[in-house]
């Protein structure tokens, strides 16, 4: 009995280091410059950012998964492939680069993953969601949607945010772009709407939140580079 319980203790254990497994990567230019990058895991929640030396780190990693690489206004798409490790290296165009596995960043661990991924997202809203809720404003479908987003003062703010000094507002990007209001957006543009409580992975206005909108167009453009 007592070597069939240390048979199921060590099995579990095996199961969770499995689990926890790093995978720890780093993104830079030719010249050995780091780049400041977001990295998120298609059709997860999961997501991260480069530090200055380009270095992020994941958990839980599938050998099937797809990362996303977001920087400036590209997006670079990648397949695991099997890989636990990967090193990014970007051509002075921005269009071309290499993903190889690194055995260096496979030996460091945890190290990277100091800088975990997030898993503050909502699970998100599709467009065909709003649009089904009968309303023409992008802004009073999400308020219904979404129960956790309040409209004070002509600012979008989320109810877990209070700020008596200063704006509360959440940040709003479209396709990566700030806007400062929410109904500039045509909802029939609409392909998905994700919301992000207290990130600061968008710099020091996403503390307050982010409201991360994507339209069809960007949507089926990023498919098209799969």
């Amino acid at each position: 009995m007592r070597h069939y319980i240390t048979a199921v203790v060590m099995l579990l254990l095996s199961l969770t280091a499995e689990a926890q497994t790093p995978f720890n990567g780093r993104i830079r230019n030719l010249d050995g410059s780091g780049v400041k990058a977001t990295v998120r895991v298609k059709d997860s929640d999961k997501v991260t950012r480069s530090d200055g030396k380009g270095r992020f780190g994941l958990t839980d990693i599938k050998a099937e998964d797809t990362l996303y690489i977001i920087y400036r206004r590209d997006t670079i798409v990648i397949d695991i492939a099997g890989r636990q490790s990967i090193e990014v290296v970007l051509a002075e165009d921005g269009d071309t680069y290499t993903a190889d596995e690194s055995e260096e960043l496979m030996n460091y661990g945890f190290g990277y993953v100091k800088r975990r991924e997030s898993t503050d997202f909502s699970s998100g809203i599709s467009g065909d969601k709003l649009r089904s809720l009968g309303t023409s404003s992008l802004l009073r479908a999400l308020l219904i949607c979404c129960p956790s987003l309040r409209y004070v003062n002509g600012e979008l703010c989320l109810r877990t945010q209070n700020s008596i000094n200063s704006s509360s507002a959440v940040l709003i990007l479209c396709d990566g772009i700030e806007i400062s209001n929410i109904d500039f957006i045509n909802i029939y543009d609409v392909g998905s709407v994700e919301v992000i409580k207290s990130s600061n992975m968008y710099g020091f206005r996403g503390v307050h939140g982010v409201v991360l909108i994507k339209t069809i167009s960007a949507q089926e453009a990023m498919n098209r580079k799969r």
